[in-house]
């Protein structure tokens, strides 16, 4: 099968080039609906990481297309999530093993699908330990933390506190399961976290903005004793110098919630569609950026340059 396939031929330059695309014995091929744009794949678009020419894309689903001979589970026209070993979604097909895909209800559009992303949720909400009762600050209402306030909704903790600077993003997390919304633009964050815990402060925080120098304020949103922070976000850069005596006297527990600490990505992988499935996981106000494959190099610029109402973009290849 030809395919229409994006390098990043060098750093801030996408090539789409034809290439041909053929499952293995036991892989299919996926006609793609779908890739999202991660703020991680930042670090390949502006030369940090990888060789160019490379080809990117990791967050992506589709139909079947075609089946390798040894393939049992999955038949063309089925519907999949993707956890892909490589990134090669910014592509009209892709291939991914058998064991890397799992099938959509029909309720679930196919371009509405984001495994990779969703997986990842499921590692962060695991790494901290939610338990009866806690107390759960958001900070960042981008699609991962609008994702974190949809799965941890419900009536286990006792208060879901969303923290961001953007009214539109707070009053999303609030419609998606928030109990509380903080904007430090406003009034004190400290403050009113405090007044909502009655003092007690957060049982864990999940930062999710990729700014470093928003750290030091996370770590003072934690309760005395064992609070968990969780750094959910990709940081494209190092941060300055870290007073490390609150974490210290607060004797807090901090985690780099990436993929590297999952003990079963796999597991994460099947938990987040079987999430999705049920209804958990909800797409609508999420994607706010849609681009053709044609356009995947404006697509990374506005990646880059978010105007102010983006909060998830994605490639669609069906789009031209």
């Amino acid at each position: 099968m030809k395919s229409r396939r994006a390098f990043l031929v060098k750093p801030g330059k996408f090539e789409i080039r034809e290439v041909d695309v053929k499952p293995g014995p036991t892989e299919v091929m996926v006609k793609v609906a779908v890739c999202g744009l991660c703020n991680w794949e930042q670090n390949h678009w502006k030369g940090i990481e990888g060789t160019c020419p490379q080809t990117l894309g990791h967050e992506w689903a589709g139909t079947v297309a075609e089946v390798g001979k040894d393939v049992k589970s999955l038949k063309p026209g089925d519907n999949v999530g993707v956890l892909p070993s490589v990134m090669e979604g910014f592509s009209d097909y892709a291939v991914a093993g058998e064991k890397d895909c799992i099938k959509l209800v029909p309720e679930v559009k196919p371009e509405e699908a984001l495994g990779e992303p969703l997986t990842c949720v499921v590692n962060v909400v695991h790494t901290v330990l939610p338990e009866p009762g806690d107390y759960g600050v958001l900070i960042g209402c981008g699609p991962m933390g609008l994702w974190c306030a949809q799965l941890l909704k419900g009536s286990l903790l006792g208060a879901i506190i969303a923290v961001d600077v953007a009214k539109e993003k707070l009053a999303m997390a609030k419609k998606f399961g928030a109990t509380h919304t903080v904007n430090p633009k406003d009034k004190d964050a400290l403050k009113q976290i405090a007044d909502i815990t009655n003092g007690r402060m957060a049982d864990f925080v999940i930062e999710g903005t990729g700014i470093p120098e928003v750290l030091p304020s996370a770590m003072t949103y934690l309760k005395q004793k064992r609070g968990r922070l969780a750094i959910m976000s990709s940081h494209e850069r190092a941060g300055g110098e870290v007073d490390w005596r609150p974490v210290m006297g607060k004797g807090m527990i901090i985690y780099g919630a990436h993929p590297g600490i999952s003990l079963d990505i796999r597991d994460d992988f099947r938990r987040a569609i079987a999430l999705l499935n049920r209804g958990t996981f909800k797409m609508d106000g999420v994607i706010s950026h849609k681009f053709p494959l044609a356009k995947v190099e404006e697509a990374f610029k506005t990646l880059e340059n978010k105007p102010k109402d983006y909060i998830k973009g994605v490639v669609m290849p069906g789009l031209g």
